[in-house]
């Protein structure tokens, strides 16, 4: 897999884009442990032994396409976010700059859940205080193109593919430091399609419809100081949408999950099950 970041500017000087190739962070790596079987099962949401854990697994290993509705689907998405999570320690230098102002997905194992199911599992795991895009490269043209050597080239065909290149799975709002137990602030959305207001309740999920295509103006007011990738009571910016709309994520920053299982597990379920319709069925 690969983690790749759009070049910031400062002083308007670019600089240079960075990636990282991290062949560990794959869905199933090669050399599979215990440790990984105990990362995937940490993010299940059904109730399965390791013994059990361990053969689906075999089985999504013989047949990547195979089983791939049901509890199939939650048992690939439960695999995503652990080799997601591998991919985020592996890359310390790269989490260590700017948050990007786009994420993309990219893999066929993405395909088996609906968009917003989608993006709640790259904000599970990839805990950046701020305002973002999301897309999937769904076609999986994005690493073909990497390898055209002359940057005129590249950028001419990516031109020409520009509309097909990824589909837009809408932004997450992820703002960190709220104080639990009131609400932290309010937000307004201001759009085409009309206003959406919401009290910004420390711990919840809110999912606000913003189609493909359209662009909306995100206002937040907080009580106090909160992290949005700088320090702000107060701010205003541009989102655009996607087919899972706007994502507004009031979860700690980094994510707490409980310990005991059981607990872990109904907590995930209930977060699934929010922006999965279907799926506790």
């Amino acid at each position: 897999r690969h983690h790749e970041r759009r070049a910031h500017h400062q002083c308007g000087k670019p600089e240079p884009a960075r990636w990282a190739s991290v062949p560990a962070a794959a869905l199933l790596p090669p050399r599979f442990s215990d440790e990984h079987l105990d990362a995937i099962a940490g993010w299940l949401t059904i109730p399965l032994d390791r013994l059990r854990v361990r053969d689906r697994l075999r089985e999504l290993a013989l047949a990547p396409w195979g089983d791939a509705s049901g509890e199939g689907a939650l048992l690939r998405m439960a695999a995503v976010r652990a080799s997601l999570g591998r991919l985020v320690d592996a890359t310390p230098a790269l989490s260590s700059m700017p948050a990007a102002d786009i994420v993309v997905a990219s893999g066929g194992a993405w395909s088996v859940a609906p968009a917003p199911a989608v993006a709640l599992a790259l904000s599970d795991v990839i805990r950046r205080p701020g305002v973002r895009a999301l897309g999937w490269d769904h076609a999986r043209l994005l690493a073909p193109l990497g390898t055209i050597a002359d940057p005129g080239e590249r950028r001419s065909i990516m031109e020409d593919l520009r509309d097909d290149l990824l589909v837009p799975l809408g932004s997450v709002v992820m703002p960190a430091g709220l104080r639990a137990g009131r609400v932290a602030g309010h937000l307004s959305v201001t759009g085409t399609g009309g206003p959406a207001e919401l009290d910004l309740v420390p711990g919840g999920l809110e999912l606000v419809d913003l189609p493909p295509g359209e662009r909306a103006i995100v206002e937040m007011r907080f009580r106090g100081q909160v992290d949005l990738g700088i320090r702000v009571k107060h701010a205003a910016v541009e989102v655009a949408g996607g087919l899972a709309g706007l994502l507004v994520d009031l979860r700690d920053v980094p994510l707490r999950l409980p310990d005991r299982p059981e607990r872990r597990r109904d907590l995930l379920t209930a977060w699934q099950a929010a922006l999965w319709a279907g799926i506790d069925a």
